[in-house]
């Protein structure tokens, strides 16, 4: 394929990429603890570098990045909404492997556990989190006492934690994929999050770090951008007929 018209298609490609990203990102703009995200695509020089390597015919290279920006936090003063402040993410067991989500509305299973409102266990230090009364008291660390009495009052002054709430983070630009149900799988390393940047606010939840505004934008500003990529070849292509026309008068 001629590399003007390779170039054209990897760039339309990739619109159509960040396209659906944005729809997901606004139907999820309500979501607690949704994360957008965000398409990342190979640079105009590297699309015409790949054409001229005859990779023209093959999917562009681009990858899905989420932006961790926190979103605000709202008070619904349950002891089991949990909101993170800074930068992390809570590590949760599923029938996959180890996901992570900062949608915080936790609950107690039959077991006693603290669980995600599909049943996943929510992720200690240790393991999974168990409260024999069910009486969690979360202080800004994340350590869980148990409670006295229902309503979150707090234990006694030198009760030992329950356990702790695991709390980890990853790169900025780390390729993550969502799983549905506010939990997102990370393919690369994770490691715990640093200590004094975030803390966990008992009886909050966060809301989705979305802007309708911005995604509104980003979209115009990708229709038009595929717009004039299709404009682009198809006066490439009807430039090229006509030359090969007149070479054929000619002859």
């Amino acid at each position: 394929m001629n590399e003007i018209l390779a170039v054209t298609l990897r760039s339309m490609q990739l619109d159509m990429a960040k396209v659906d990203r944005v729809g997901l990102n606004l139907a999820n703009a309500q979501t607690t603890g949704y994360k957008r995200e965000v398409v990342v695509g190979e640079t105009f020089g590297s699309r015409v570098a790949a054409a001229r390597h005859s990779a023209a015919a093959s999917a562009p290279e681009h990858t899905t990045q989420v932006d961790q920006r926190p979103g605000t936090l709202r008070s619904t003063g349950q002891s089991l909404d949990v909101a993170l402040t800074g930068p992390g993410w809570f590590e949760v067991q599923t029938e996959r492997g180890l996901a992570y989500t900062r949608q915080g509305d936790f609950r107690l299973d039959a077991q006693g556990r603290i669980v995600t409102q599909q049943g996943q266990p929510v992720m200690g230090l240790a393991g999974e989190i168990q409260l024999p009364h069910g009486f969690p008291v979360i202080d800004p660390q994340g350590r869980v006492f148990e409670g006295t009495a229902p309503g979150g009052a707090p234990p006694a002054a030198d009760a030992p934690p329950v356990s702790q709430l695991k709390v980890v983070q990853f790169e900025a630009g780390a390729a993550v994929e969502h799983l549905g149900q506010g939990l997102v799988a990370v393919r690369g390393e994770v490691a715990a999050a640093a200590d004094g940047r975030t803390e966990v606010r008992q009886g909050y939840l966060e809301n989705s770090n979305v802007s309708s505004m911005q995604e509104m934008v980003q979209l115009i500003q990708t229709l038009r951008h595929f717009e004039s990529m299709q404009k682009a070849a198809t006066g490439y292509d009807e430039m090229l007929g006509t030359a090969i026309r007149k070479l054929g008068d000619a002859a």
